[in-house]
């Protein structure tokens, strides 16, 4: 005998293909919050690494100046092109981290717009009006902020399907990251 969970699933009379969608939609929305949650913590992790290294690196320089010249002389420029090095290594990373910020900001758009559609698709009379989804659609496209997103977004209005869209977009991750290495984007 099959016992219903009565309070996860609707009664047979209730039951629309339109709810499921959205049901669905939301364990997607779910799924990437849960994983947002857990990837922040990562990242505030070496972030709080990243700190203690330069905090180091400045007691370290210090320390060099402090040293009588008898000490310092010997070590002073070897020891400053290590920090140096260390100081270069940890600008280029904080450089790299913008990754997740981009990354965030662009996951987040994708949740708002489950969400959305999740809410929409439960409106049959909304969701069976033409000019409803061209609402829609233009509520979304105010969403993206960066270049690649409203390029992306675009390629899809037009019908280009998901895994062309990384090529339609010229997209070439390697020659992108090549060429904006060392650059702080804004976005």
């Amino acid at each position: 005998m099959v016992v219903r969970d009565e309070a996860r699933e609707p009664a047979p009379s209730d039951w629309t293909p339109e709810q499921q969608i959205a049901h669905m939609l939301e364990l997607c929305e779910a799924q990437m919050e849960s994983a947002l949650a857990e990837s922040d913590e990562a990242v505030n992790a070496l972030i709080r690494s990243f700190t203690g290294l330069a905090e180091a690196t400045r007691e370290l320089r210090s320390s060099i100046a402090a040293l009588p010249p008898h000490l310092r002389e010997p070590v002073e420029s070897r020891l400053n092109d290590s920090l140096a090095a260390i100081q270069d290594d940890m600008t280029s990373a904080v450089v790299a981290f913008q990754f997740y910020d981009k990354l965030t900001q662009r996951l987040g758009h994708v949740r708002y717009s489950l969400t959305s559609l999740a809410m929409f698709v439960c409106n049959r009379e909304q969701a069976n009006a033409r000019e409803q989804w061209q609402r829609l659609f233009t509520a979304l496209r105010r969403l993206y902020r960066t270049q690649e997103e409203r390029e992306i977004f675009e390629l899809m209005m037009q019908g280009v399907a998901a895994p062309e869209v990384p090529a339609a977009a010229g997209q070439d991750h390697d020659a992108a990251a090549a060429a904006r290495a060392g650059e702080v984007e804004l976005f």
